[in-house]
C-alpha cells in the first residue's frame, strides 16, 4: 500500500527514474560488451601464449636434442682428430722407415754393383790364371820331355862313363911290370912312350869322366829340383 501511495499519476513510472534506469542498462550492456571483448581478448592472448609456449617446448627440445647431437658430433669429431693424430704419427713413422729402407736399398745396389765388378774381375783373373796355369803345363810337360830326355841321355853317359871305367881298369892290369934294362932298344922306346902316352889318355879321360860325373850329379839336382816344382805348381 505504501508503494501504491507512491505511484504518480496513476500507476505510471517517473521518466527520470525510466532514464536512469535505461542509462544503466546501457552502462551495463557497454559495460558487458567491453569485458567481453576484453574477456576474448584475454582468451585470444592466453591461448596465443599457450601456443608460444608449446612452440618454445619443442624448440627447447630441439635445441636440447641438437646440443646432444652437437657434443656428440664435438666428441666424435675429438675421436677422429685423435685418431687422425695417431695416423699421422704412423705415417711420419713408416715415411722414416721408407726412407731407411730406401737409403739401404741403395747401399744394397752400390755393395751389389761393387760385387759385380768384383765378381767380373775375379772372373777374368780366373781366366788369366787358368791360362797361364795351362801355360805353365804346358812348359811343365816340355820341361819333363826335356828332363827325361836328359836322364836318357845321362844314362847313356854314365854307361858310356862305365865302360870307359872298365876299359881304363883292364888297360893297367894287362900292362907288364917294369924292369930295369941298362939299355934299352928303339923299339923298347917307342913302346915306352906308347905307353906313356896310353897313361896319359888314361889319366885324361879319368879327368874327363870325374867332370861328366859333377856334371851329371847337377842334372839329376836340377831334374829333381824342376821335378819338385812340377809337383808344386800342379798342386
Amino acid at each position: 500500500m505504501g508503494i501504491d501511495s507512491m505511484r504518480v499519476g496513476g500507476g505510471r513510472c517517473p521518466p527520470l527514474v525510466l532514464g536512469g534506469l535505461l542509462t544503466a542498462c546501457i552502462m551495463l550492456i557497454c559495460n558487458w560488451w567491453i569485458l567481453s571483448s576484453e574477456n576474448i581478448e584475454l582468451v585470444r592472448q592466453l591461448d596465443e601464449l599457450n601456443e608460444q609456449l608449446r612452440i618454445s617446448a619443442e624448440e627447447r627440445d630441439q635445441c636440447v636434442t641438437l646440443r646432444k647431437n652437437f657434443e656428440q658430433r664435438y666428441k666424435n669429431a675429438e675421436n677422429e682428430v685423435a685418431s687422425l693424430h695417431v695416423h699421422l704419427e704412423q705415417q711420419e713413422e713408416l715415411k722414416k722407415k721408407n726412407d731407411d729402407l730406401n737409403e739401404n736399398l741403395n747401399m744394397c745396389k752400390n755393395e751389389l754393383d761393387s760385387l759385380t765388378k768384383l765378381d767380373a774381375t775375379k772372373t777374368t783373373t780366373l781366366e788369366t790364371l787358368r791360362l797361364e796355369k795351362k801355360t805353365v803345363n804346358s812348359q811343365l810337360n816340355i820341361t819333363r820331355d826335356e828332363n827325361k830326355k836328359l836322364q836318357e841321355d845321362i844314362e847313356q853317359l854314365k854307361d858310356d862313363l862305365d865302360k870307359i871305367k872298365l876299359t881304363c881298369n883292364l888297360t893297367p892290369e894287362k900292362k907288364a911290370p917294369p924292369t930295369l934294362q941298362p939299355q934299352t932298344s928303339p923299339k923298347n922306346h917307342k913302346n915306352n912312350d906308347s905307353n906313356g902316352g896310353i897313361e896319359d889318355n888314361v889319366e885324361v879321360e879319368n879327368s874327363k869322366a870325374g867332370n861328366i860325373e859333377t856334371t851329371d850329379g847337377n842334372i839329376v839336382e836340377s831334374g829333381r829340383d824342376q821335378h819338385t816344382n812340377g809337383g808344386t805348381t800342379e798342386d
